[in-house]
C-alpha cells in the first residue's frame, strides 16, 4: 500500500512575514514617517559627508495648484538621482524649491478672492494674500512631493518670497546695473492685456486662432502716385495703391509705414480705373481672387520705392514706404503695414527709420483718444467695425478669415499683442553676453545630446530680456523716478540699499517706506539733477527670479556652486535652464549646472496631453491614493522619460504586473532564509557552483544598472531590473527550491544557498531603492537582524560595483546564459516535465569544460531528476550536440518530488533515500 506519510511538516517550506499583497496606498503613508522619526536621509547623508558632494538643484514649481502626474513624472525622476548619489556614497543634499511669486500665484489668489481686477484691493493687502495663498499651495504641494517617497530637507526649503531670497535677486539687479547689463528703454515688448503687464518670451504659448484677413489699399494723393508711376516706369494716369495684407485690423490705427523687400521685384496691376501693387511673384494669387484679370503696367525692384509716401486709409497722415528683410513673399502682397508701436521688427524699422512709436492702446487693450473713432473701444472687438469702415470707404480690397497659430499668455490664455512701452530689459549683446552664454554650453553635458542644440538656439533667438512687470505679487525692481524729467533711474547703490531692507523687513517694505529710506546721501538725478524721487512700482519677472535660484541656494551650506544636475520638462530650454544660464553667465561668467536633463510631456493613453479642461487630467494625489506611490514610480522608470509619456489605467495595470513579479521574488527570497545568522554565513568561495554564479551574475547586474544610472538612462536601468528578476525566477530560483525545501535545515547545501540568496537579495534591494523606494525598504526590515543591526535602512546601504570583478566575470555570465537556454529547453518540453524526465546532454569539449565542474548543481540548475553529461563534437551554435529528455528512472519522491529509488528506508517506503535520512534526524531531534 501506499504511504499515507504526510510529509510536509518535515519541508522547510519558505515562511515570511513580508505580504504578498502590497497595499501601497495604506502601507507608504506609515513608511514616510517611518523614515521622518529616524532621520534615515539625514543619518546617510551626513555619512557620506567626508566623501564630497553631489547637488542636483531644483527648479522650482509654482505654489498655485495641487501637484499632476507631469509633476510626478519630474520630482520621481529628481528624488531617483539624488537616492543613486546617496547609495553611491555622495553627500547628495536636496534642497527643494518654490517659485511663489508673480503672475501664476496673484491669478490664483485674484481668481481665490472673487476679484475681477487687481487694481480695486490695496497691493499690500493683495500681497498679504498673495502670500497666505502661495504658503497655503506650498503646504500642500510640499505633503504631496513627500508622499512621493523623496527625500530631501522638505522642513527647510527654499522659497523665492523669503527676504533673503529677494535680497538675492534685487543685490543680482546691482551687479548687473553696476556693469550696464540692464536699461530702461522704449521697445515694442509683448502684452497681455488681460492681465495688464509685459511678458516675456518664455511666458508665451501658441495657439490657433481664428483672424480676420483683410487686403487693404493705401492709396496715393496724385503727387505721390505721380513719384511712384515714375519709379515704376508706368506712363498711365490713374489711381495707384499699396496694397498690404494684415490679420489683426486693430493695429491699423498705429500704422506708420509700409514694409516692402529691398531685392524683390515689385509690379504695378492696373484692374479697372485703378491701379495696385504688389509683388510680382504673388500678384496671380492676389488680383485673381474675385477680381478681373489686371494688366501689369509698370514694375521695379523694391529698393527702388524706398523714402516715398502713400496716405493711411483712415488716419490723417502719410504712411511712409521702407525696406525690410524680413518681407517673405510665400504669403500675403510681399507689402507689410507697419505698426512700430505693435510688432518687434515693426518696432527696429521704426527706429531705424525714425518712424513715430505709435501706441494707441492702453493696459487694458482699449483704443485711447490717438485712435480717432475707434477710442475706448475693446481692441479686438474694434475688428469688425475697422474692417466696415474700410469697406465703406472703399479702402477694402478683400475680408476673409485666417487659421493660425498666434501667441496666447501663459497663464490665462488670452491672446497677446505687442505693446510699446518703456520696460527695464536685460542687453543680451552687451558685454557679450549672448555670445558668452552660448560659449558657456560647451562645458555642459546635455540628456539628450541634442538638448545643446536646443539650448543654444534659445540663446542664439534669445530677444533683448524685458524684466519689468506691471503687477504687484513680486520682487519689485527698485527703481526711482525724477519728480523733475521723469527719468527712470536704477542705481546700484539704491539697489543695495533695497536689498538690505528687503533682507530685514521684506521687499513689502518697498510698498510701505518712504522713497527716502532708500536714497544715498547727496543722491540726486543723473539726467537733470533733480532730488525728489517716487519710487517705480514694477516687479521683476519671475523668471528672473526663478532663474537666480542657484545664487540664492548653491554655493553655501554644503551646496557647492555649480550643480551637478538639473531635471526639468523640455520647455525649459527656453525657460529655466536659460534664464539660469543667462544670469549665471552674467554674474559668474560660467553655466550654473554641469549636466542637464529634460523630461518629455505626460500624456493620456491615447497620446493627448492631459489637463482638467479636457476632462483627462490625473492629480498626483489621486493617482498615489488609488496605486500607490510605488507603482507610479515604477511607472516614471518604465517609460523612456526624455520623450513624451503615456499614462492611464491601462499603463498603469501594465507596470502593476511587473511591480508584482518583483515584488513576490523579493518575498521568495525572504521566506526562504529561515534560520540564517551570522554564524552560519556561507563564504562566497565555499558556496556551491550555482550560488557562486549566481551571486556573480548580481554583481554584474548591479554594475549595469548603476553604469545605466550614471548615464541619465533611468529606462534602461528598468530593463535591467526586468531582465534580472525574470532570470533570477527562470533559472536560479527554481532551482534552489529542492535544496532549500527539501535538505536538513543546516545542511551545507542549503546553508550555500541561503547565504547565496541573502546575497542577492540585499543587492538587489540596493539597485530597487531609488525607483520602488517604499517597497524596498519594506522588504529590507524583513531581513534578518545580523543584517539589520549593520544597516538599519536600505539607504545605509550602498552599490559596491567593484565587488568580485576578475577575469573570470565575463565566463560567468556567458555560463549564466548557457544554463538559462538549456533550462528554457526543458521547460519548452510538455512532458515528461520537469523532475519527470531525465536529460542526456552531449555538448562540445569547451561547453563540458564549463559545465562539468558545476556537479549537481547542473542537474539543479535544469530542474530535472537525473542528468547525464557528456561530450561530443560538431554542436550547434550554443555548443550542444544532442539534447535527450526523457521519463525520468524511478518513481516519485513523495518528499522531494524528485524521480528516485523508493524503498531504501523500510520505515519510509514512500521517499527516497537523501529524504528519508532528514526525516530519520528530524525525529531523532524531536
Amino acid at each position: 500500500m501506499a504511504d499515507a506519510v504526510d510529509y510536509r511538516s518535515t519541508l522547510n517550506l519558505p515562511t515570511t512575514d513580508f505580504p504578498m499583497k502590497a497595499d501601497l496606498p495604506t502601507r507608504e503613508p506609515a513608511r514616510v514617517a517611518w523614515w521622518r522619526e529616524r532621520g534615515t536621509y539625514e543619518r546617510r547623508l551626513e555619512r557620506n559627508a567626508p566623501n564630497g558632494p553631489w547637488i542636483l538643484h531644483d527648479g522650482p514649481p509654482y505654489a498655485n495648484g495641487d501637484l499632476h502626474m507631469g509633476h510626478f513624472l519630474n520630482m520621481v525622476l529628481k528624488d531617483v538621482f539624488v537616492k543613486i548619489a546617496l547609495l553611491d556614497g555622495k553627500y547628495a543634499k536636496f534642497v527643494p524649491g518654490w517659485d511663489m511669486h508673480g503672475l501664476p500665484i496673484e491669478f490664483e489668489t485674484l481668481k481665490h478672492l472673487g476679484i475681477q481686477d487687481f487694481h480695486a484691493i490695496d497691493p499690500l493687502q493683495l500681497r498679504a494674500q498673495c502670500r497666505q495663498r502661495a504658503l497655503f499651495w506650498l503646504d500642500r504641494q510640499r505633503e504631496q512631493r513627500v508622499r512621493m517617497g523623496n527625500f530631501g530637507f522638505f522642513d527647510s526649503p527654499y522659497r523665492t518670497i523669503d527676504p533673503s531670497f529677494e535680497a538675492t535677486i534685487v543685490t543680482a539687479l546691482a551687479e548687473l546695473a553696476e556693469r550696464q547689463q540692464i536699461y530702461k528703454g522704449l521697445r515694442s515688448t509683448l502684452w497681455c492685456v488681460h492681465d495688464e503687464t509685459a511678458l516675456a518670451e518664455a511666458e508665451i504659448e501658441y495657439e490657433q486662432r481664428l483672424s480676420p484677413s483683410i487686403y487693404v489699399r493705401f492709396t496715393a494723393n496724385d503727387e505721390q502716385a505721380k513719384q511712384i508711376r515714375d519709379v515704376m516706369h508706368a506712363h498711365e494716369d490713374v489711381p495707384v495703391s499699396f496694397l498690404i495684407w494684415t490679420t489683426t485690423p486693430w493695429t491699423l490705427p498705429a500704422n506708420a509705414a509700409v514694409a516692402l523687400r529691398p531685392d524683390a521685384t515689385y509690379g504695378l496691376y492696373r484692374a479697372g480705373d485703378e491701379a495696385v501693387i504688389v509683388a510680382e511673384t504673388l500678384a496671380e494669387r492676389v488680383l485673381g481672387e474675385g477680381h478681373a484679370p489686371a494688366k501689369q503696367i509698370g514694375r521695379s525692384r523694391g529698393d527702388a520705392l524706398d523714402d516715398l509716401a502713400v496716405r493711411h486709409p483712415f488716419m490723417d497722415r502719410d504712411s511712409v514706404v521702407v525696406l525690410a528683410d524680413y518681407v517673405e513673399l510665400e504669403t500675403g502682397t510681399g507689402i507689410v503695414h507697419t505698426a512700430p508701436g505693435h510688432g518687434a521688427d515693426d518696432f527696429d524699422t521704426g527706429m531705424k527709420y525714425g518712424l513715430p512709436i505709435l501706441n494707441p492702446v492702453d493696459a487694458a487693450g482699449r483704443f485711447t483718444a490717438d485712435a480717432g473713432a475707434y477710442a475706448g473701444m475693446r481692441i479686438f472687438d474694434a475688428n469688425a467695425r475697422i474692417i466696415e469702415d474700410l469697406r465703406a470707404s472703399g479702402a477694402l480690397w478683400s475680408a476673409g478669415e485666417y487659421e493660425h497659430s498666434y501667441p496666447h499668455c501663459w497663464r490665462c490664455h488670452n491672446p497677446v499683442i505687442f505693446r510699446a512701452t518703456a520696460q527695464w530689459f536685460l542687453a543680451m549683446d552687451q558685454n557679450l553676453l549672448r555670445q558668452r552664454a552660448a560659449d558657456a554650453i560647451e562645458a555642459v553635458d546635455y540628456t539628450p545630446e541634442w538638448g545643446r542644440t536646443r539650448q543654444e538656439q534659445m540663446i542664439d533667438t534669445h530677444p533683448e530680456w524685458c524684466l519689468s512687470r506691471q503687477r504687484t505679487w513680486g520682487t519689485p525692481i527698485p527703481s526711482l523716478i525724477c519728480v523733475a524729467c521723469g527719468e527712470a533711474v536704477l542705481d546700484p547703490r539704491v539697489a543695495r540699499i533695497a536689498a538690505k531692507r528687503f533682507a530685514e523687513a521684506g521687499a513689502d517694505a518697498w510698498w510701505s517706506d518712504p522713497v527716502e529710506r532708500y536714497l544715498p546721501s547727496g543722491f540726486v538725478c543723473p539726467s537733470c539733477g533733480g532730488a525728489g524721487f517716487e519710487k517705480e512700482k514694477n516687479i521683476v519677472d519671475i523668471w528672473f527670479e526663478s532663474g537666480l535660484t542657484h545664487l540664492a541656494v548653491l554655493g553655501r551650506d554644503g551646496m557647492p556652486w555649480p550643480s551637478d544636475l538639473v531635471v526639468e520638462g523640455g520647455d525649459q530650454f527656453r525657460g529655466w535652464f536659460r534664464s539660469s544660464l543667462v544670469t549665471a553667465v552674467a554674474l559668474k561668467g560660467r553655466a550654473p549646472y554641469r549636466h542637464v536633463m529634460k523630461n518629455g510631456w505626460v500624456n493620456d493613453e491615447h497620446g493627448r496631453p492631459m489637463s482638467k479642461s479636457r476632462g483627462n487630467g490625473i492629480d498626483a494625489k489621486d493617482a498615489m491614493a488609488r496605486w500607490g506611490a510605488d507603482v507610479l514610480r515604477l511607472w516614471a522608470a518604465s517609460v523612456e522619460p526624455i520623450d513624451d509619456v503615456r499614462f492611464g489605467p491601462t499603463v498603469v495595470d501594465h507596470v502593476g504586473r511587473v511591480y508584482r513579479n518583483v515584488r513576490n521574488r523579493l518575498r521568495f527570497m525572504l521566506s526562504n532564509l529561515g534560520g540564517l545568522d551570522a554564524t552560519n554565513i556561507v563564504a562566497r568561495e565555499a558556496m556551491e557552483p550555482l550560488d557562486r554564479l549566481a551571486c556573480a551574475v548580481t554583481d554584474a547586474f548591479v554594475a549595469r544598472t548603476k553604469a545605466a544610472y550614471d548615464r541619465c538612462e533611468i529606462h534602461d536601468a528598468y530593463l535591467q531590473i526586468v531582465e534580472f528578476e525574470s532570470s533570477m525566477s527562470g533559472l536560479y530560483f527554481d532551482a534552489l527550491k529542492d535544496p532549500l525545501y527539501s535538505r536538513a535545515a543546516a545542511d551545507p547545501r542549503r546553508r550555500s544557498a541561503q547565504s547565496a540568496l541573502l546575497y542577492v537579495l540585499t543587492r538587489f534591494l540596493t539597485v530597487l531603492a531609488p525607483v520602488l523606494s517604499f517597497t524596498a525598504e519594506e522588504a529590507w526590515q524583513f531581513l534578518p537582524a545580523f543584517v539589520r543591526e549593520q544597516a538599519q535602512s536600505v539607504f545605509d546601504s550602498a552599490f559596491d560595483v567593484h565587488r568580485h570583478r576578475d577575469g573570470a566575470f565575463d565566463g560567468d555570465l556567458a555560463l549564466w546564459q548557457q544554463l538559462r537556454s538549456l533550462r528554457a529547453r526543458v521547460a519548452a518540453v510538455a512532458s515528461p516535465r520537469d523532475f519527470e524526465a531525465q536529460l542526456r546532454l552531449t555538448v562540445t569539449p569547451g561547453l563540458y569544460k564549463r559545465l562539468e565542474p558545476l556537479g549537481d548543481n547542473l542537474r539543479e540548475a535544469l530542474v530535472v531528476s537525473q542528468l547525464s553529461l557528456q561530450q561530443g563534437e560538431r554542436g550547434d551554435g550554443n555548443g550542444v550536440v544532442s539534447f535527450e529528455l526523457l521519463p525520468a528512472d524511478g518513481a516519485k519522491c513523495a518528499r522531494c518530488w524528485k524521480f528516485r529509488q523508493l524503498g531504501t528506508d523500510p520505515d519510509h517506503p514512500s521517499i527516497c533515500a537523501d529524504c528519508a535520512r532528514v526525516v530519520d534526524a528530524l525525529q531523532r531531534t524531536r
